[in-house]
């Protein structure tokens, strides 16, 4: 038996892109010889939301936990109702809704690009018809908002969800304290270690209100290199975060991974 899958002080990857790793297996053998206990694995279209749930079933080194949703980036008319009738179908496997949300810095929406006001109009459909996919399913929801912090927390706040994850917030501080009023969570990426605007966010939200993640395999800078990231990492999301703290990595290790159980639902998480 994995001794660390035991630590009190496991850690839990709550925003992977496992589809897009080359060899998951290897991966996540890594991740729990750093102590990572499970993971989040986020879908972004049909395809990988498929794939996702493949990994999850297939008895990996490590917990995966499905996470099913259409990033706005990758939002077509077609791809809507496929991921919609995902969700309906594997319910049962599926821990939360993500990665949805909206993306105003897209090169389709740049100011130059044609048909501006409709992608954004349909981002923000695809962004309404799974936030009441989550409602009508009683699931939490992981939140991108680049660029588009306020319309992606007004529609959360409007749909009425009660738990919802802002990944890799890095927008305003007057948005944060929204997200913070409405109960909701940020993460903390291995960014955390050397991105301005997210460091300020993560200094600002309580402890308790923030979660773990690798957003792998986007890269961690590392000196002037950028270097994709894997499910190990986390460990990197945990020294930085500490150290903005002021707290030990055994206490923010507790307290992050406690606040993930109770996120994602008692009893779902290892």
């Amino acid at each position: 038996m994995n001794p660390a899958v035991n630590s009190p002080a496991g850690l839990i990857d709550c925003h992977a892109h496992l589809d897009e790793l080359d060899d998951v297996d290897s991966a996540l053998r890594s991740a729990a010889a750093a102590s990572v206990i499970g993971v989040v694995g986020v879908g972004t279209d049909f395809a990988s939301s498929v794939r996702i749930l493949e990994i999850a079933a297939g008895s990996p080194p490590l917990p995966v936990y499905p996470a099913v949703g259409l990033y706005p980036d990758k939002v077509t008319p077609g791809e809507i109702p496929r991921v919609l009738e995902l969700l309906a179908s594997a319910r049962s496997r599926i821990l939360a809704l993500g990665e949805i949300g909206l993306d105003y810095w897209i090169p389709a929406l740049r100011k130059k690009s044609p048909n501006r006001s409709g992608v954004k109009a349909l981002q923000k459909e695809a962004f309404r018809l799974q936030l009441e996919a989550a409602v009508r399913e009683n699931l939490p929801v992981i939140v991108h908002s680049r660029g588009a912090w306020a319309d992606s927390l007004q529609m959360v706040r409007e749909s009425r969800v009660e738990k919802a994850l802002f990944h890799w917030f890095s927008g305003p501080r007057d948005i944060l304290a929204g997200v913070m009023e409405s109960g909701y969570l940020v993460s903390a990426p291995p960014a955390a270690a050397w991105s301005p605007p997210l460091r300020e966010i993560l200094a600002a939200a309580p402890i308790e209100r923030i979660v773990l993640e690798t957003d792998c395999p986007v890269p961690r800078k590392e000196g002037h290199e950028f270097i994709p990231t894997a499910p190990a990492d986390l460990k990197r999301s945990l020294a930085a975060l500490s150290a903005l703290k002021g707290l030990t990595e055994e206490e923010t290790a507790r307290l992050t991974t406690a606040t993930a159980r109770a996120f994602f639902g008692p009893g779902r998480l290892a």
